[in-house]
């Protein structure tokens, strides 16, 4: 679990991070070793759960050597699905990071949402539903290994 004070909103208790995939970790196809291993560390205190529609069939392998949890989901309404999934493991406890207009939904309904832009961009839909935007994955797992960075840019 991931425990922290912002001002002006209260104590937040994270238990689950959830990710997209492509676009999000992967960027071209790959996860470079370092986003894996913050992930890997970033698994020591947080349930972490991969959303994919895995258009590429690539996810099972590009996850290896991972810890988290892989969740398929079909690629027909994946807004839908990806929001459903954070209000099934619980929206209060989720922090969400993603990139496409398919994770605007979910970003809205974590507790924290995350936007990230990487080399693909970000959809404007998943930025104006994020709380935080970030230039690419590494800062957004810094974020999450560093909480009170998040503290720090969403104090009131």
């Amino acid at each position: 679990m991931l425990s922290f004070n912002i001002s002006g909103i209260g104590k937040i208790e994270l238990e689950n991070a959830v990710f997209d995939l492509n676009g999000t970790i992967a960027v071209n196809g790959k996860i470079a070793d370092k986003v894996k291993s913050k992930l890997n560390k970033l698994s020591e205190n947080l349930n972490i759960y991969l959303l994919t529609a895995d258009i590429y069939g690539t996810a099972e392998k590009l996850i290896s050597d991972i810890t988290l949890e892989l969740v398929k989901i079909s690629p027909v309404n994946e807004a839908q699905k990806k929001r459903d999934f954070i209000l099934k493991i619980g929206k209060e406890k989720t922090i969400a990071i993603g990139n496409g207009a398919n994770d605007a939904l979910m970003l809205k309904e974590a507790k924290i949402g995350i936007a990230v832009i990487e080399k693909e961009g970000a959809s404007q839909n998943a930025i104006l539903n994020a709380d935080l935007m970030v230039r690419n994955i590494d800062d957004a797992l810094d974020l999450l290994l560093n909480p009170i960075r998040i503290a720090s840019t969403l104090r009131q």
